[in-house]
């Protein structure tokens, strides 16, 4: 049977102003937490079936998972910045540099609008932000 363990807390984010960036976050848990079955009705660890399905049999200790909240990659590039883009086909091989505009940026990959409205889809090591 799966049951989840809910935890109340709260998340804390730094946004920096200048650079219109989020640039880390915190995860707090408070001691607040409810246990409940996969449709969301809560189990009450003072009844016999639902303190089994939670502490197991014979009332061993809660089950404990650490919190490994994951921080999400930084995002270089937003929608709408200016970039110089050096494509490389290789090692020691490198296209004609353009300008553009970023249009979407992911982990690895950022598209970019050049003046001609042709779309590429660069490395992040082939872009910088042009100030």
């Amino acid at each position: 049977m799966i049951i989840n363990k809910v935890t109340v807390g709260f998340v804390t984010q730094q946004f920096d102003t200048e650079t219109r960036k989020f640039v880390g976050q915190e995860f707090t848990c408070g001691d607040d937490t409810c246990w409940e079955n996969r449709n969301g009705e809560r189990l009450d660890p003072s009844d016999d079936t639902d303190a089994a399905a939670i502490f197991g049999e014979g009332g061993v200790d809660e089950p404990y998972l650490n919190y490994e909240m994951v921080q999400p990659a930084p995002n270089l590039f937003n929608p709408g910045d200016r970039v110089l883009v050096t494509p490389t086909d290789g090692p020691g091989v490198t296209r004609n540099e353009f300008q553009g505009v970023v249009l979407r940026c992911d982990n690895h990959f950022v598209q970019v609008k050049d003046a001609d409205d042709q779309v590429t889809l660069c490395d992040l090591t082939e872009v910088r932000i042009i100030k």
